[in-house]
């Protein structure tokens, strides 16, 4: 465990001058590191992931899909580092240098066009680029480029969003936490790397990542219907054979806010 620690330390030191152009705040700090966690894999002269891995909500990277650069907007005008909403259009406009389909939307900037061209054009092909950058950027702000099937022509640019502070995946064939951010709403339940997710509000994830994110997803819907402060995840812990749940907490609404003040 020292010399991952050790390793972590050098890296962040080593891209310190390579990444100027990330933001001033740095990595969202999470229990183990982020740049550590992430299942990158060399695969012949490309990088993919060990196993399936979800980055956001919608988005499950799998094995043989081809990793090709991880980046940051620095040119973005309105501050925002989302394609579509620099571009004032949709994310097919944000990728081209074309203008956007509305008279009354305006023109992608040039130099984000050129930026985003040049992202697009990248290729990194050793998995070190990906730790290096992981350990710099600001995780809320990277976006990932990949090709679910290797063609330069089959790209997507995705952001980096977890399950209310958890990084999951799948190593061992079973919803499983790789990560925990720290002081998160899942940390605060008392979740941790290596526990298996056996159900969320009492469904079951079936060993399957979109499972996973749909009942996430349904639990947190139902908790709002019912103004409930939490949900409750079942867990259970490496090497224990008894799951046990716990309640991960819901945003606070304006109602219970007005509560708190009583």
């Amino acid at each position: 465990m020292l010399h991952r620690t050790f390793l972590l330390l050098g890296i962040m030191a080593l891209t310190t001058p390579l990444w100027g152009q990330a933001a001033d705040d740095g990595p969202i700090k999470m229990t183990p590191e982020l740049a550590l966690t992430f299942p990158v894999v060399q695969s012949g002269k490309d990088v993919t992931v060990k196993y399936p891995i979800l980055i956001n909500p919608t988005t499950i990277l799998k094995p043989g899909m081809i990793l090709r650069v991880l980046y940051i907007l620095s040119n973005n005008t309105d501050g925002s580092s989302d394609l579509a909403l620099a571009h004032k259009g949709n994310m097919e406009e944000s990728y081209s240098r074309s203008t956007s389909s509305s008279d009354d939307q305006a023109k992608m900037p040039p130099e984000l066009a050129h930026e985003l061209e040049g992202y697009r054009r990248t290729i990194w092909q050793v998995t070190q680029n990906f730790v290096m950058a992981m350990a710099q950027y600001p995780t809320d702000a990277m976006h990932l480029i990949y090709s679910p099937t290797g063609k330069n022509q089959d790209l997507v640019d995705e952001r980096f969003s977890f399950f209310e502070g958890l990084l999951i995946g799948l190593p061992d064939g079973k919803v499983t936490v790789l990560a925990v951010e720290n002081g998160s709403k899942a940390d605060k339940a008392g979740i941790k790397a290596g526990d298996e997710i056996v159900a969320v509000d009492g469904a079951s994830p079936k060993n399957d990542l979109s499972t996973f994110a749909n009942i996430w997803a349904a639990a947190k819907t139902t908790a709002k219907y019912n103004d409930a402060p939490s949900f409750p995840v079942t867990i259970l812990a490496p090497g224990h054979t008894d799951a046990h749940t716990t309640n991960v907490a819901m945003p606070p609404t304006i109602k219970s806010s007005l509560m708190d003040g009583f």
